[in-house]
């Protein structure tokens, strides 16, 4: 028996959670009283939408009476979803769109995308920002904006500029490979140049709980035998590529060091890398905690909130530390750190520098004994000082409160 499809809804506007750890600063008036009307695009994942986040504060600060639309994927949503700064949320399934291409459904599709255009053009937003300028082009169009601004995407640098060249005259201002800056968050600053806002030199990023999240991890600690104050370490194993993780004998390693030196030690994840995660903590000789797959992921920032140290790779919970000033230890080899890596917090990033990478890939096209090698150069011994450094240090960084 095939299992049922999946549920796509066309396109909606939600609204935006109220956040407990950070100031909200939201539009004062309605939309339609709104100074501007922003929209910005950037769907996911996680990680990008939370390094997008440094656009807002410069952009609250330049409009304070503007109406702040984010057009974000359901699956990335809760990285944004309690955002201090964002007035709408659109909910996008990109899927909702390519499923009715797969399936021939032309006329379908022209008609929901005109209605949806319609829709945006009565919503007369007059600032346009793509943050992915080369999906979905035809939103700026759509848009009636009459400032339109996309930074491209630096996949470009592998994939050739033949795309970014075609859809660049969709956008007033555009910014795109060779002619960005390194770090993905430089690049999405750029946007602020359009309109004359000078970029900030504290390039934070933002990530907002609710109550019911901040609840719903007190509640999973007091469960799992952990103090209210009791600190502990959070060790995230897995990310969205293989080629991102660490080996889980290092974890199991790293672990087993800190539970015998007094450390509470907790394994975090998704939900879909429960089973996986669970399989690895098999392995500890001292059980750890097993947080993987249940909380989501604004539950899982406030236990991130809460923990004296975090130790991943290049994924969400990395970001989530640097924007709640979780001290982090952040393990890199397939993606770079001068790309995806932290601008700020306190922490410490390990990176072994190989001839073949980094090449932001989600496969290796090593074998052997050089499958992987970026990240198995990275020694427990390594990994663990760094972790016992930061954690006698007891030094936090500066989140935005």
């Amino acid at each position: 028996m095939k299992p049922p499809k999946t549920r796509l809804d066309p396109p909606r506007f939600v609204t935006p959670h109220t956040p407990v750890n950070l100031s909200v600063r939201r539009c004062p008036v309605s939309r339609e009283q709104a100074s501007h009307r922003i929209l910005i695009v950037l769907p996911g994942a996680l990680g990008d939408i939370m390094m997008g986040s440094a656009i807002l504060p410069a952009l609250r600060d330049r409009y304070p009476d503007a109406h702040i639309t984010w057009l974000a994927h359901s699956t990335a949503l809760q990285a944004i979803e309690a955002s201090p700064y964002v007035d709408e949320i659109l909910l996008w399934e990109g899927m909702y769109w390519k499923r009715k291409v797969r399936t021939f459904a032309w006329l379908s599709w022209f008609r929901a995308m005109l209605a949806f255009r319609r829709e945006l053009r009565c919503r007369d937003y007059d600032i346009f920002i793509s943050l992915q300028a080369d999906e979905w082009p035809s939103l700026a169009l759509g848009s009636g904006a009459s400032v339109k601004i996309g930074v491209f995407d630096t996949f470009r640098r592998f994939f050739g500029d033949r795309k970014t060249r075609r859809y660049t005259r969709f956008y007033d201002f555009s910014y795109a490979f060779p002619n960005l800056p390194e770090h993905r968050i430089d690049q999405y600053l750029l946007c602020l140049d359009a309109l004359g806002i000078q970029k900030p030199d504290d390039k934070r990023i933002t990530l907002g709980y609710t109550k019911d999240d901040r609840a719903a991890a007190d509640r999973f600690k007091a469960e799992s035998g952990l103090g209210e104050n009791e600190p502990f370490v959070l060790l995230v194993p897995m990310t969205s590529w293989y080629t991102k993780c660490w080996p889980g004998d290092g974890f199991v390693a790293l672990g087993d060091t800190l539970a015998r030196r007094g450390h509470r030690v907790v394994l975090s994840g998704s939900p879909k890398e429960g089973e996986s995660v669970r399989a690895l903590a098999e392995r500890f000789e001292v059980p750890p905690i097993i947080a993987a797959g249940q909380l989501c992921f604004r539950a899982s920032a406030a236990l991130i909130d809460d923990a004296a140290l975090v130790v991943c790779g290049d994924t969400g919970p990395m970001h989530a530390a640097v924007a709640l000033g979780t001290p982090y230890v952040a393990l890199f080899g397939a993606t770079s750190p001068a790309w995806y890596g932290p601008l700020a917090g306190h922490g410490t990033v390990l990176l072994h520098p190989v001839p073949c990478g980094p090449g932001d890939q989600k496969r290796c096209a090593n074998t052997g004994d050089k499958f992987l090698l970026c990240m198995n150069l990275l020694t427990v011994e390594e990994v663990t000082d760094a972790a016992l450094r930061l954690l006698e240090s007891g030094v936090r960084g500066a989140a935005i409160r």
